[in-house]
């Protein structure tokens, strides 16, 4: 064989060697894009889960995500479905998805810590007041701290329903008590050890007689 074939053959299956490498360094780069594309939409579906739970169950009214955010959300999901569709999504478009991911999810943790707290707060409220007079202090107890822990925990949907049922709980154990302001002035007082004989109203007397709260109220120096 002439050395111009040899050169001209060699030169052949190296271009050929190249096609093979990039070719298959492009396969892996891809199913890498496409693996952390999973991850990244998982995550974000995630977290806008807990968004559209949140607003359903009325623990939020006004929108979890401000305009800005949710363009460029859109705009990068847009970008890694057309990558998919004409199989040329990078890791790049990908790492730019889960940034906006990451911005969406911060947003709806601050708003999650801030309304679950005020939407909690009064039935807490009235469980620190009243759950020892309840007819089981121990569960008063416990719905309290399990709402301290769901507030102060991670964002998701167990939280979020977690929430609902102990708020709905602590309600249904305070309208037994049927309140009103005066009786809550004084529960307040009685709760915080401020409360004198003076505070024994009418209105209080009666009201605890008709709760038969009357052998529960112990008065000391």
């Amino acid at each position: 064989m002439l050395l111009t074939e040899t050169i001209k053959n060699s030169t052949s299956a190296i271009k050929k060697r190249r096609a093979t490498i990039e070719s298959k360094q492009y396969a892996e780069t891809y199913v890498k894009a496409l693996a952390q594309l999973a991850q990244a939409t998982e995550s974000i579906k995630g977290f806008l889960d807990c968004a559209v739970a949140m607003k359903e169950k009325g623990i939020v009214s006004t929108p979890l995500m401000d305009e800005p955010t949710r363009s460029e959300l859109l705009a990068c999901i847009d970008d890694c479905g057309n990558g998919v569709s004409e199989m040329q999504l990078t890791l790049e478009t990908v790492r730019l998805l889960k940034s906006e991911g990451d911005a969406v999810a911060t947003q709806i943790k601050i708003i999650w810590r801030d309304a679950a707290q005020k939407y909690s707060d009064g039935s807490k409220g009235y469980l620190s007041m009243i759950g020892g007079l309840s007819n089981d202090p121990k569960r008063a107890k416990e719905l309290a701290d399990n709402i301290t822990q769901t507030v102060a925990g991670d964002l998701s949907i167990k939280a979020v329903n977690n929430l609902v049922s102990d708020v709905t709980e602590a309600k249904r154990i305070a309208d037994k008590f049927s309140l009103n302001p005066e009786i809550e002035d004084f529960l307040k007082k009685v709760s915080s050890q401020r409360a004198t004989v003076l505070d024994l109203t009418p209105n209080v007397l009666a009201w605890l007689k008709e709760k038969n709260l009357t052998s529960k109220l112990k008065i000391r120096f």
